[in-house]
């Protein structure tokens, strides 16, 4: 229940932010996403260690932009915050590298006997996300100096998120496609199932 409030606060993020600074002010907007911030950290101390550290790393940086928000009074730090999360995600990826990727760290919780070709499709398509977090990390940083409050929340929220999911979804099709590892039970696996038989039967 915890991560899923988690992912709704960062996905509202902008909204939080739009509004606070709208009709607060910036300390009083940097105050609310700390106390939102303290209550995830609280529960990344809990956590096992392997989940737990890249959390707390996340949740440090973050709070050191807002902190800098709220002690300067300057809004500009809440808007580089979206940015220092992508490049968060895209340091993680980064260095997963380096051992076992962390796309095949995903698959092997739903799967610990990740046949080789699969393992093979894990590290590429963590580098792919490399890719993928760099797009993102671009857009909400040329988004941090843009300066209608509106068309920042527009560009950090729904545009960048349609950015991830499209992919996040064309990644789901294709990978679905190309290893027919389809579940009976999702029924979205069923839907994309039939359109390829019907295409194959065409």
């Amino acid at each position: 229940m915890g991560a899923v409030f988690d992912g709704i606060m960062l996905a509202l993020y902008p909204v939080i932010v739009f509004f606070g600074l709208t009709y607060l002010n910036v300390r009083w907007t940097a105050l609310l996403l700390i106390v939102l911030l303290g209550r995830r950290f609280v529960a990344a101390i809990f956590a096992s260690k392997e989940t737990s550290v890249p959390v707390i790393i996340q949740i440090a940086a973050t709070g050191g932009l807002i902190g800098g928000a709220g002690i300067s009074n300057s809004e500009i730090f809440l808007r580089f915050t979206p940015f220092l999360i992508s490049l968060v995600f895209f340091a993680q990826f980064a260095f997963s590298l380096r051992s076992t990727p962390i796309i095949e760290r995903f698959a092997r919780l739903q799967r610990p006997d990740l046949p080789p070709d699969h393992v093979k499709y894990c590290g590429t398509l963590t580098k792919v996300w490399l890719l993928v977090f760099a797009g993102n990390s671009a857009l909400v940083l040329a988004a941090a100096f843009v300066e209608s409050k509106g068309l920042w929340a527009v560009l950090v929220g729904p545009v960048s998120y349609a950015y991830l999911g499209t992919f996040l979804a064309s990644e789901y099709v294709f990978r679905k496609r190309r290893f027919g590892d389809f579940n009976p039970k999702n029924p979205i696996d069923r839907m994309i199932r039939a359109i390829f038989k019907n295409r194959i039967h065409e």
